[in-house]
This record gives structure tokens, sequence and C-alpha cells, in this order.
């Protein structure tokens, strides 16, 4: 529970009673570096009194009556009266007392102060804290204990306007030290429209979003798959540079669990890890583990190395255990680990980089897949050098790969793809003639009969591509723009070979897009390489604002011309085309306004007369926590998703989120949110209820009940990371001070003003 005291944040464990609980808050780790000196004590600078009435002995004391007023350095006090002893540097202070320190305010109707230790007493003092947050209150008295350092005795606080304590915290003591950058309460109590909401006795906490260790927000949610879940994290500030977060999950239907998380940073290298288990599921009667490592390091200067490894104990972990689609939807985990060194000789760049790479593979019984192949290793090395002569640009990447594979043909590839550019560019035109040669030698390990062991292909190849850049001012609606006119041609020429006894390691045909038209190489991998002799055109007009340069419109029409037929396929059964022209390409988006931005693409079969292919997204945001998206797909055979999505607000402080991402296809709904938060200025309410198709015939549904005290805690299941994630643009309407406030949250005087 993270409770923030306008310049500190506490976390606590809220309604737990009878718990001593450190505060903490996760912020950035950061790589360790030299400590700062300390700065020295400053000396206080020059007093000034102001008042309808001074009297006194220069030098000793002075004496000032009505509407009096002391300042000194970053210290101001208001008063009645006013008596100020030079000598001693002590104040004493009646009547109408207000003391402002930095931001800090308190008001009152009597007031002790030294200001060369900077101690004393005020005597039933309200306060205002005005730092990122605004935060007021009252106290019997506080203490003021030397700089930076006060102690609250008896008092309350809120971030609530004036007039409001919808919510309130009753506190014992309160103890604040700036200079160490460290806070503690005891014996506190939480209410909530004057409800108890539990006791506290006890708690430390860091100022200034300063890390610390402690228990954090604990929560709970309510799902068809686990049934009621609590967690309790507990943060651990191990380092500066190093931290974990320990959660306990209990899980209704399945048992205990134990999720962990480790952070660490230095200038070499930082990574982090994950590991949950959940010792004995009483659903699925086994124990059940998930594993992630992410590791980055820099060992010297041009030498990189990184660790990415993924491992859970079954095919249904996420499915059960989830609330994700990326992570329900997960077939291949990636398990993989490289070095990489780069560096250059005579001007000419290279690379050498060696990497092991295994998938752990998960298996839905209803939609079986077969797991890719196994590189170990792959052994890469580059070179490139640009201006060669004046001419052109060279390129040569070399690839060794040893793939395994339990079911599979195995073997050895090694590839290399040397090319030869010369760009021609200059205003209003592009022209780049480009070679290269394709190789290609496989040593093979149980080969189907007939098939070679050993095998090579070499391919040369020629593409050039050119275009044209046209340019010209116009006025619509009263606005000047620049509309470009841009025609482009791509011709590409490969001979065939026969390469359908090679087998295919990693090798698929490329998606047919817009950028994937413009490439050699119709296969994406090293195990094929497909014979052309083809021309592609295309044409593309943009309209940009003629101050800003920003694209209002862009339109693209392609098409590829095919002047052979095809004759390489992935496989020896894969059909071949053998018309003249490909699908027609196009596709319309741009930002036509601050609030309107769209994206359209269509792929039309001539040759069927049908669409093979539509996607379209529309978003709509006029303001912050104002957002509509609507978005469509279309594959023929194997997609047609509408999804919907959005936050709007119903009413002043009412907001609805939601989303409808739903499978017409499939006929059933892949993911649905349905909410509504309701911000009282110093709370905030969240309802939200998520359903999702996990797999192919399992469902969950999840609730989710939330109040955030702003800026102090939050009680319940927490739903943010969910509405991030999935309803794009969402934004909390809990505002930090550095983002806008939407027109609904605007108020006329705004807290911060109230003395």
């Amino acid at each position: 529970m993270q409770f923030h005291f306008a310049r500190w944040r506490v976390p606590v464990a809220a309604f737990v009673a009878a718990f001593a609980l450190a505060g903490a808050a996760q912020a950035q780790l950061r790589a360790p570096k030299p400590a700062a000196t300390p700065a020295l004590p400053r000396e206080p600078g020059p007093t000034t009194i102001d008042a309808d009435y001074i009297e006194g002995i220069g030098g000793q004391e002075t004496t000032a009556r009505g509407n009096a007023e002391l300042r000194q350095d970053d210290t101001v006090i208001f008063g009645d009266f006013l008596r100020y002893n030079e000598e001693f540097g002590r104040i004493e202070a009646d009547g109408g007392v207000r003391l402002q320190q930095d931001n800090d305010r308190f008001s009152g109707p009597r007031l002790r102060y030294d200001t060369r230790n900077h101690t004393g007493v005020f005597e039933e003092p309200s306060y205002l804290l005005r730092g990122d947050q605004p935060a007021r209150g009252k106290a019997e008295r506080i203490e003021f204990l030397g700089p930076g350092h006060f102690k609250m005795k008896n008092g309350t606080y809120t971030s609530c306007e004036p007039g409001n304590d919808d919510w309130r915290f009753d506190m014992g003591e309160l103890d604040i030290n700036y200079d160490t950058q460290t806070g503690t309460l005891r014996n506190g109590t939480l209410r909530f429209f004057d409800a108890s909401i539990g006791p506290i006795p006890w708690i430390s906490f860091p100022l200034e979003n300063r890390r610390k260790s402690g228990f954090l927000s604990p929560t709970y949610t309510q799902s068809t798959r686990g049934g009621l879940e609590l967690s309790l994290p507990f943060y651990w500030n191990i380092a500066p540079e190093q931290d974990a977060t320990i959660t306990p999950r209990y899980i209704s239907r399945r048992g205990p669990m134990l999720l962990n998380e480790y952070r660490y940073i230095d200038r070499r290298y930082a990574g982090e890890m994950h590991y949950e288990v959940l010792p004995d599921d009483k659903l699925a009667q086994l124990t059940r583990t998930g594993f992630s490592l992410m590791h980055n390091q820099t060992f010297m200067p041009g030498l990189t190395g990184y660790l990415n490894l993924n491992k859970v104990s079954d095919d249904r972990y996420f499915v059960d255990l989830s609330s994700r689609v990326s992570q329900t939807s997960t077939v291949n985990l990636l398990q993989e680990g490289f070095l990489s060194y780069s560096g250059s000789v005579l001007g000419t760049g290279y690379y050498l980089t060696s990497r092991v790479q295994r998938f752990q593979t998960l298996q839905d019984p209803l939609s079986p897949v077969v797991s890719p192949y196994q590189r170990v290793p792959q052994l890469s090395f580059g070179t490139s050098k640009n201006d060669i002569a004046g001419l052109g640009d060279a390129v040569l990447p070399i690839e060794y790969v040893r793939f395994t594979h339990p079911t599979l043909v195995e073997g050895q590839r090694v590839v290399m793809d040397p090319t030869f550019s010369a760009p021609i560019v200059a205003p209003g035109y592009f022209i780049t003639p480009k070679a290269g040669l394709h190789y290609g030698g496989y040593n093979l390990l149980n080969a189907p009969a007939g098939t070679p062991d050993r095998q090579s292909v070499t391919i040369p190849w020629f593409s050039v591509d050119s275009g044209l850049v046209f340019e010209r001012n116009l006025k619509l609606a009263g606005e000047s723009y620049a509309q470009t006119l841009e025609p482009r041609l791509y011709y590409v020429r490969i001979p065939f070979r026969d390469q359908s006894q090679i087998p295919v390691f990693d090798t698929g045909l490329s998606d047919f897009n817009y950028t994937s038209i413009f490439t050699e190489n119709r296969f994406a991998g090293g195990d094929r390489f497909g014979d052309a002799n083809q021309l592609t055109a295309a044409l593309t007009t943009r309209l940009l604002g003629s101050s800003s340069g920003r694209e209002v419109l862009r339109a693209t029409i392609a098409q590829r011309f095919y002047f052979k037929n095809e004759q390489v396929g992935l496989t020896p059964t894969s059909d071949l085309r053998s018309y003249g022209s490909s699908d027609l390409l196009a596709s319309v988006g741009g930002r036509i306004s601050q609030a309107w931005s769209f994206e359209t693409a269509y792929e039309y079969n001539q040759r069927e007369t049908r669409t093979e292919r539509f996607n379209a997204a529309m978003r709509y945001s006029p303001e912050i926590a104002k957002v509509i998206n609507l978005g469509y797909r279309f594959t023929r055979d194997t997609l047609n998703q509408v999804d919907i999505s959005g936050q709007w607000p119903l009413w002043p402080r009412w907001y609805a989120i939601g989303r409808y991402n739903y499978s017409f296809q499939d006929s059933q709904l892949l993911e649905g949110i349905a909410g509504i938060e309701y911000n009282a200025g110093c709370w905030i309410l969240r309802v939200v209820g998520h359903r999702l198709q996990a797999a192919t015939q399992v469902a969950s549904s999840t609730f989710f009940v939330q109040i955030e005290l702003s800026d102090f805690g939050r009680v319940g299941s927490d739903p943010a990371e969910l509405l991030r994630r999935t309803v794009a643009g969402y934004t909390s309407t809990h505002l930090t001070p550095d983002q806008p406030v939407p027109l609904s949250l605007q108020q006329k005087l705004p807290f911060q003003m109230v003395y």
C-alpha cells in the first residue's frame, strides 16, 4: 500500500493490525556512483521584521504588534504579536500565528521557535504540506527538533480539500526528518467516511520517493479459474543497485504460491529475475514453477553479452495462472544466450556473434504445434565498407548454425550473402542498383532416403530500386500544406536454382505487405532464396503541415508484376504462383487533427475479385482520460476480429472503461473488459470485470474492486496494469503534478491555492 505524505511515500498494509511495518517505494534502480561530499551548514541570513507597531532595543530584543511579519531565509512568521530576541535567536508569536517553511504552511494560536537551532513548539496548529501532492491536517502540537526535522503529536492527515474529510489518517505521533529522508509514525488509524479501516501501530517510511524495505499493498482478486486470490508483497531494498520483491500469494482453489522478483544494475551489467512456485496445485495435482531471467552485460568496449531464459513446469502454466493474452497465447518460451563483439580495422567495421538458442514448446491438445529447431550454436560474422572508391557500399554477412530437433532432420548450415550497391541520391529522385550472391551449404544428419547428406546452392541476383519525389503547396480549409507525389519502381532478377531437397530449418514465406514487396527474397530465413523476374510499382502521396512538417495524411497503392512463373516453393508440395500480378495493396492513414488519427490497410485479389485482408484502426482522444479506439482485422480463412476499447467520462468525475475483442471466425469473445472509475478528488473507486479466452476451450473471468486514497494508499485488487495493457490510451485519473488535468476534474480554485 503506497502512502504519499506530500513529499514522501508510505507503503503499508493498512488493514493488517498489530504489524510493525517498514515502508517501501519501488523506485528505479541506479548504478552505484561515488558518494557526494556533504554540504556544510549554512549561516542564518538577515532577519527583517514588519508590523503596524514595533518597539525594542537594537541588537537585543524587538516586539512587533499588529500584522507582524518576520522573515529569515526560507522561514516566514506572521502573527498579531511577535517578540524576537536577537541575542538568543528566539521567537515568541501569539494570535493568528502562521509559519511558512519552504513550501510547508502551519497556523495556530501560539508558537515558540529558536532560529539558531531550528527548534520550538507550535500549539494546536493546522498544517498544509504543499509538495508533489497537497496534504493538510491538524495536531495537538508540533515540535521542531532541528533543520528539516519536526514531530506531530495527536494529529490528522488527509489529501482531501478543505471541508471534505472523506478519509483521514489519525496518528498518535508522526516524526519527519528531511535530513535523513525518513519518517516514523506511531499509533495510527486509517478512517474512511469515519469508519476505521484498521490500525497501524508503527511504520517507518522513506521521504522524497526513496526506496525502503517493507510490505507493499496487499491485493485481492476474484476469478473463475482460481477463486479468491490474496497477495501481500514484501519489498527488500538490498542495496542502491539491487532490490527484490517477495510476494506470498494464496489462490483459494489451488493453494499457496510464492512469487519472487530480483533486480540488479551496475555500470557494466543489469538484469531481472523472476521465480514462481506453487508447491501443491490442488486442481492440477502437481508442483508448478515458472522462471525467467534477462541479463545484459558489457564485458569491455565492443564486447557485450545477453541472456534470456524462460521455463515453466507444464504446458498449461500460463492458461491457469496468467491473466494476460500475450502469456496465455505463448507457445514457445525462448531460452537463449549470446556474445557479440564489434570493432573496425582500417576503417572497415565488423561484428562477431555467437548464440545458443532453445525453446520450450507449450502444447494445447486441441491445437498442437511442431516445436522449432534449436540453434546449438549459431556463429555470425559480418563486415561492411561504405563509399568504396566513391562507387558504392559492400556488405558481407556469414553465418554458421547447427540445428537440432528430437524428431526432424538435423544438420549444419553455412550461409553467405555478399552484396554491393551503388546508390545515387539527389533532390527529387534516387536510384540504387544492387547485386548480390546467396550461398548455402548443408551437412545433414538423419536425412530421408534419397536426400544427399551434403548439399549446396549458389544464387546470384540483381535489383534496382528507384523513385521520384514531386512536391507542391496547396491550401485546404484555409490551412497551408505541402503535398508530395512519390512514384517508386523496384525491379528484381533472380535465376532459378533447385532447392527442393534442402530441409527447412528456420525459414517461412514472408508476409505479403508494403515492406516485403521491396525486398529481394520472398522468404524469411536462410533455407530458401526464391527465383524472381518481377517489378514492383508503388505510388505514395503525403500531406504535410507547411509550418510543423507533421504528416497529416498518407496514402499508398502498390502492386507487383511477374514476368515468369514461380519455381521455388517452401516445400516440394507448396503451391507455386502462375499468375502475372500480385494482389493490390493500398493503405491510408494519418493524424488529421490533435484528436483524430487512423490507419487502414487493404489487400485485394483481382483474380478472384475478393478481399484477402483488411485492417482498420481509429483513435479519438480529444484530451487526457478521453479516448476511443476502434479496430477491425480481417484475413481470409484465418482472422475476423473487431476490437473496441476506450475510456470516457459519463458525468463529472465518473469514467467508463471497457474493451470488446470479438472473433467472428471463432464466434467467441477473446477478451472483454467492463469497468467504471469514480474520482472523488481525494479518493478513487475502480470496479472492473475482465473475461479472457485463455485457451481453445478455456475462459477465465476476474473481478477487481479497488479504493485508492489519493497519494496515501490502495485497498483491494489493482486493475491498473490490466487497463494500461489492454486499453490503448488509458490514463488513471489519479494525476501526477506534471500531467494535464481532464476538464471533468478541473476546479475553479485548486486545492494548491488554499492556504
